[in-house]
């Protein structure tokens, strides 16, 4: 997992059913810079972004597209969504702006 969204190479997406994920996939963010990343996530239909750190800026793009931003997260990324789900995640903070 990327400490900072800015750094991030790749997303990790994960399907959750019953609060348990069931399916995950993997695509390279190389093309979906700053602006249209809010827009590329809200296409494949995210609804909750787990990372290290994000900026103010990023956020407020994150939460206008229906995203909720959690920082807080290090480490390996399906156990940070899995410890999101089950309410585990050390230092998590809900983001707004």
């Amino acid at each position: 997992m990327s400490k900072h969204f800015s750094s991030c190479t790749n997303f990790n997406f994960y399907k959750v059913e019953n609060n348990e994920l069931v399916d995950s996939r993997n695509l390279p963010s190389q093309e979906h810079l700053c602006g249209s990343q809010a827009n590329f996530l809200r296409q494949i239909e995210v609804r909750v972004l787990i990372c290290g750190a994000i900026s103010p800026a990023d956020v407020e793009t994150m939460n206008k597209a229906g995203i909720t931003v959690v920082t807080g997260a290090s480490g390996n990324a399906l156990q940070a969504a899995d410890a999101y789900l089950h309410d585990r995640l050390p230092n998590a903070t809900i983001c707004t702006v």
